[in-house]
C-alpha cells in the first residue's frame, strides 16, 4: 500500500514530501548518520533520491521517516568492468510519478569498475593504490521542471585511501588525499568535483562546476589497512547547486562524477526548482532578537547554577 508521508522536520532544513512504503524503524549507523536530507528550493520543486544502492532490500532513514527499498538487479559483478545489464537505476523515493530521473554507470575506471554491491556502488579493481581513477556515475534528468532556474546535488560517499573524488591533478601524491583532510562547511570548486552537463536554448551544450560546494557530513566508518599503517576511513556527505536562472529552455541535463578504486557510493539526491534560492554552503547568521534570547538563556542557565549551589 502505497501512502502519502508527512515529515518531521530536522535540525535546520524543511523536508519535502515523498511517496513509499512504510517500514519497521531504522537503527542508525554511520551510513545512514550521512545521508542526504531535504534541502527546499522556492517555486515549483521537483525532488528524487536513490537511497539504496546495494544488491539487497534496505530499510533507510529518509528525511526521518523509514523507508524500505528494493535492492538493485542487473549492476554487474566484481571487478564491475562489464555493462549493467540493466543500466538505468531509476529515481527510488520522490516527490511525484515521474520517472524522468534515474542513476547510472558512465564508465569503467582506470582499473576496474563500478558495481552493484552489498552496501553501496563499489568501485572495485584488484589494484591497490592512492587516488585511482575507478570510474564514474551520473544522475539524468530528461524532464526538468519547465524554466529550470536551481539544481541540488548531494552524493554521500565512503572513501578510499584518503579520497573519495577522484582528483587527476594530485594523483598518487599523497597518501592523505582531499576526503580525509577536509572539515564539514564550505568548499572551494575544485575540477574534480562533480560537473552539470546540460542542454538549453536551440539545442546547445553546456557544462558548469557547481556555484557552491559543501561537505555537509563527516562520519567515520573504522579503519584502512595500508602500507603506510592503519588510516581512517570516512563517508561523507557532499552538496553541490548550481544557478542556471540566465540559461532559458533547459530541455534536460545530468551531473556526473568520478569516483576513486575501493570507494563506495551509498545515496544520492538531485532538487530542482523553477525559482533560484541558494540552499548549499549557507551559515546562518542569527538576527539581533536571536543574540538576545541565546544571551537570555545563558543567563537564566547561570542563575540556575547558583541556586543549586546554595
Amino acid at each position: 500500500m502505497i501512502k502519502e508521508i508527512s515529515f518531521k522536520p530536522l535540525a535546520i532544513v524543511a523536508l519535502a514530501a515523498f511517496s513509499f512504503t512504510t517500514a519497521t524503524a531504522y537503527a542508525a549507523n554511520p551510513i545512514q548518520d550521512a545521508i542526504p536530507v531535504a534541502k527546499t528550493l522556492s517555486g515549483n520543486q521537483k525532488d528524487d533520491g536513490w537511497y539504496n544502492l546495494s544488491s539487497a532490500a534496505k530499510t533507510k532513514d529518509v528525511d526521518g521517516s523509514p523507508v524500505t527499498i528494493a535492492g538493485v538487479t542487473g549492476g554487474g559483478s566484481f571487478p564491475g568492468t562489464a555493462p549493467w545489464a540493466t543500466p538505468n537505476i531509476i529515481s527510488q523515493v520522490k516527490s511525484d510519478t515521474d520517472n524522468s530521473a534515474y542513476l547510472r554507470k558512465v564508465a569503467n575506471g582506470a582499473v576496474g569498475g563500478i558495481f552493484v554491491a552489498g552496501d553501496s556502488l563499489y568501485a572495485g579493481t584488484f589494484a591497490d593504490g592512492y587516488n585511482i581513477n575507478g570510474g564514474k556515475l551520473g544522475v539524468y534528468e530528461t524532464t526538468p521542471v519547465a524554466n529550470l532556474a536551481n539544481v541540488v546535488f548531494q552524493v554521500e560517499i565512503g572513501g578510499a585511501y584518503g579520497y573519495d573524488f577522484y582528483q587527476p591533478d594530485a594523483a598518487g601524491t599523497s597518501v592523505s588525499g582531499g576526503a580525509s583532510a577536509q572539515q564539514v562547511g564550505a568548499l572551494a570548486s575544485t575540477n574534480y568535483f562533480p560537473v552539470l552537463n546540460f542542454t538549453y536554448g536551440n539545442n546547445e551544450q553546456g557544462t558548469l562546476t557547481a556555484n557552491w560546494a559543501e561537505l555537509v557530513a563527516k562520519t567515520d566508518n573504522g579503519f584502512m589497512s595500508t602500507p603506510t599503517g592503519n588510516e581512517p576511513v570516512s563517508i561523507n556527505l557532499y552538496a553541490f547547486q548550481w544557478d542556471l536562472s540566465s540559461y532559458s529552455n533547459i530541455s534536460a541535463f545530468n551531473v556526473t562524477f568520478n569516483v576513486v578504486a575501493h570507494s563506495q557510493t551509498y545515496a544520492a539526491r538531485l532538487t530542482q526548482s523553477d525559482t533560484f534560492n541558494q540552499v548549499v554552503a549557507v551559515t546562518a547568521v542569527p538576527e539581533p532578537e536571536s543574540y538576545a534570547m541565546i544571551l537570555a538563556g545563558l543567563g537564566l542557565i547561570g542563575f540556575a547554577a547558583r541556586r543549586r549551589k546554595v
